[in-house]
Order: C-alpha cells, then structure tokens, then sequence
C-alpha cells in the first residue's frame, strides 16, 4: 500500500515539475521570439538607412510596443513558474497527507499557470495593435 502510495506521489510531483518546465521554457521563447522581431527590423532599417538612430526613429513606437509585448510574456512566466513552484510543493505535500485532496490541489496548480497564459494573452493584444 506505501508503495503504490508513494509511486502516486511521484507520478504527481514529475507532473508538477514538467508543467513548472514547460512555462517557463515557452514564456522564454515567446519573449525572444518577440524581441528577435525588434532587432530584425531595427537591423532592417539601419541597412536601410545607414544609422542605427535612424532604425530607432523609424520604428517609433512601435519599438515599445514590442518590448512591452516581450515583458508581458516574460514577467508572467517568471510569475507563473514562482507560483506554480510553491502550489505544487504545497499540493503534493498537502496530497501525501490526504490523497482525496488531488482534485483540489491540480485546480490551484492551474490557477497558478494561467498567469503566463493570461500574459501571452496580453502580448497578442499589444502586438495586434502595433
């Protein structure tokens, strides 16, 4: 019984620790993927102009608008990846005690993670307004 117990909580905390991971790994892609953007365009538009202060004059602010974008991916994975890391501690610590609490616990575990989608979503609406 332990160990078909303890097997469970594994199981549990490898899936916790996967989706810790994963948010973090796509917020950091999501955010380079939109600062690459920038550069491009500044690169762009230097080789267009000739100076690197005529790029940035040429994107504006539009320049802002992607690295506020880049931030709003950035910083709300760094958030959700904080969060979801004390959640599922607490989760699995709360679930070795009382294993009928699992529902529970998966429930604030994807609370915690809908920050960073709640952040890519803020980042599609600043770059759909660029």
């Amino acid at each position: 019984m332990d160990t078909e117990r303890e097997r469970r909580l594994g199981r549990l905390l490898e899936i916790a620790l996967r989706r810790i991971r994963l948010v973090n790994r796509y917020g950091v892609i999501a955010a380079a993927f939109v600062v690459a953007i920038v550069m491009a365009r500044a690169a762009a538009a230097a080789a267009e102009s000739g100076s690197a202060d005529a790029a940035i004059a040429s994107l504006g602010g539009r320049a802002a608008g992607f690295v506020a974008a880049a931030l709003a991916v950035g910083i709300s994975c760094i958030g959700a990846g904080y969060a979801v890391a004390h959640v599922g501690a607490a989760s699995v610590g709360a679930m070795s005690e009382r294993p009928e609490l699992s529902g529970r616990a998966l429930i604030f575990v994807g609370l915690a993670e809908g920050i960073a989608i709640y952040g890519l979503i803020v980042s599609v609406m600043i770059l759909g307004r660029l």
